[in-house]
Order: C-alpha cells, then sequence, then structure tokens
C-alpha cells in the first residue's frame, strides 16, 4: 500500500476472548467493518488497542492478523508503544516481516525527559527501523509532548512520512503545519476533527470508527470536499459519540470503555478490556447501551 495514507485510519481495539487472549472473529469483525466503509488504513496497538498492556506474542499475533485481513486493500500501521528500544525493535522486524506498511513510534514514556533527550532517542532509532515511520504525539500518556519545533527536527529523518497527533492543541497543530507544510497529519481528538482538518490535519486517527467508520469517512470527505453544513452535522453526531458512549465513564480511559462496551452492544466483538482495566457494568453500561442505539439510527440516515 502507498505510504503515508491520508484520511481515517481507525486505531483498531484489541477485543480479548480472555485476558491475553484475543477475540479473533471479533477482531476480523471490526476490521472489516472499517475497510468496507472505505477507511485509508489501520492502526493496531496504539492507545485504542492498549498496546502497553498487550503481551509481546499477543501484540504479534495483532500484527499478524490485521495484515492477513487486510491483504493490501488498506495500508496497516504498527503501534511501537514500548518502554524499551529493544523491544520496539524486535516489533518493528516482526511488523515488517509480517507485512506493515508502516510504523508509529511514541517517545519514551514513564520518566520525565526534555525534548532534546527525546530528539537523541528519535536520532538512535528511528533510522535504524525497517519501514516508515509515522511521530505518535500523546502526552497524556508518555508524559512528553513532541512540539511542533521537535517534530521538525525528527521529520528530517528520510524515513519518517507523517504524524499522529493527539496531543488536542490545535495552536500548536497549526504552528506544526507552517513548520513541515507538506507532511502528512493524522489527528487523533475526534470531537474536533473538523477544526482540527481546517488548521492542517489531513485526516483522522478515531477511536469512534470502531463503532462507525461510515460515520468518520463521511466526516472526511465532507470536510474535503468543502460540504461545511454536513460536515458540521456529523461532527455532531461525533460528538454525541464523545458525550454519550465515552462520558458513561468519566476519569480514566473512558473512551476505551465505551468503545469496548460499544462493540459488545452491537454484537461485533468482545467488550473485556486487558487487565488492569475491567469492563463497564451497571448503570454506565446501560448508557452506553442507549446510546448506541441511538447513534446507529442516525448514523444510518448520513
Amino acid at each position: 500500500m502507498a505510504i503515508p495514507v491520508n484520511g481515517i485510519t481507525p486505531p483498531l481495539v484489541t477485543p480479548l476472548a480472555a485476558q491475553d487472549h484475543l477475540d479473533v472473529e471479533g477482531f476480523a469483525r471490526i476490521a472489516e467493518r472499517a475497510i468496507a466503509a472505505g477507511v485509508q488504513g489501520l492502526f493496531v496497538l496504539g492507545t485504542t488497542g492498549e498496546g502497553p498492556s498487550l503481551s509481546r506474542e499477543l501484540k504479534r499475533e495483532v500484527v499478524k492478523r490485521c495484515c492477513e485481513i487486510s491483504g493490501g486493500r488498506v495500508a496497516v500501521l504498527a503501534g511501537l508503544l514500548e518502554a524499551t528500544t529493544d523491544d520496539a525493535m524486535h516489533l518493528a522486524e516482526f511488523a515488517a516481516k509480517t507485512g506493515a506498511d508502516a510504523l508509529v513510534w511514541t517517545p519514551p514514556f514513564y520518566f520525565s525527559i526534555t525534548q532534546d533527550d527525546v530528539i537523541r532517542c528519535a536520532e538512535r532509532i528511528i533510522p535504524r527501523l525497517p519501514l516508515p515511520v509515522y511521530l505518535y504525539n500523546i502526552p497524556v500518556f508518555t508524559k512528553v509532548p513532541l512540539e511542533p519545533e521537535t517534530l521538525a527536527r525528527l521529520a528530517e529523518m528520510p524515513n519518517v512520512c507523517g504524524i499522529k497527533d493527539s496531543g488536542g492543541d490545535l495552536g500548536k497543530l497549526a504552528k506544526t503545519r507552517a513548520l513541515l507544510p507538506d507532511i502528512p497529519i493524522l489527528w487523533g481528538p475526534e470531537e474536533v476533527l473538523l477544526e482540527a482538518m481546517e488548521a492542517g490535519a489531513t485526516g483522522g486517527v478515531n477511536g469512534g470508527a470502531n463503532l462507525f467508520p461510515e460515520l468518520y469517512v463521511a466526516l472526511y470527505a465532507a470536510i474535503h470536499a468543502g460540504q461545511a453544513d454536513r460536515a458540521r452535522r456529523l461532527q455532531d453526531i461525533v460528538c454525541r459519540i464523545g458525550r454519550e458512549v465515552y462520558g458513561a465513564a468519566p476519569g480514566g480511559p473512558g473512551f476505551l470503555f465505551g468503545i469496548k462496551c460499544g462493540l459488545e452492544t452491537l454484537g461485533i466483538a468482545s467488550g473485556l478490556p486487558a487487565e488492569p482495566l475491567t469492563a463497564l457494568d451497571g448503570p454506565a453500561r446501560e448508557q452506553v447501551r442507549i446510546a448506541i442505539s441511538a447513534i446507529e439510527r442516525l448514523v444510518a440516515e448520513i
């Protein structure tokens, strides 16, 4: 597949039949629904895919199965949310051998580090990676932002092909676009995808596309075509997913609880999250069920 990708590239969840055991059929249904809706790529082992919570063996299975399902129809991006350089290199080499099209690299996490530290680390590992690389900015989890100036510096490396920005700062997005006028930027926070594309993003990596991929593909198409009224209507539905589905479990990774519970509600895949997280139950689960039912009717009309 051609890299880099634009458009919608869902960050696939990792549905679990049991702890550390993939819900194989559910995973295939999620991926196939996304491909049928017209996405440009599939991103596995990211934050929504619970990459840091999965065993080495399960990560490899997810990458392998995603490549098999895609069969070259869309690009496969494999996340490198690894705590060590050695683990990142091993996973990257496996992804390349298995047929992935690109890697998504995050800066080291746990210890607080400076932008200079990020640059030094990136300059050691990124040129050694066997596939094109997206730079992943998600400071809420890594505790270190990739500042626009840092992104511009790292983008000088020949195998860096794009940015996956989940920082949520539209001002920094605009600054990054000014520094890097041609590089693809895939935006994460879906509640402002319309505004992000106006500020320079070229597509979205949006968790809700696991639930309703056709909604996000339609939103991207409307924005790209300059259909302002239609884009705003579709963006409003996306925002409703955030309020009513992700908002059912406020605090922590509420988006992940909501997506997994929503997939189970739709009969697509298991809703079990990886430990130490636990599935929604009680009133929160019922809130997701009601919200998903209402949103499903809206999506059917787009």
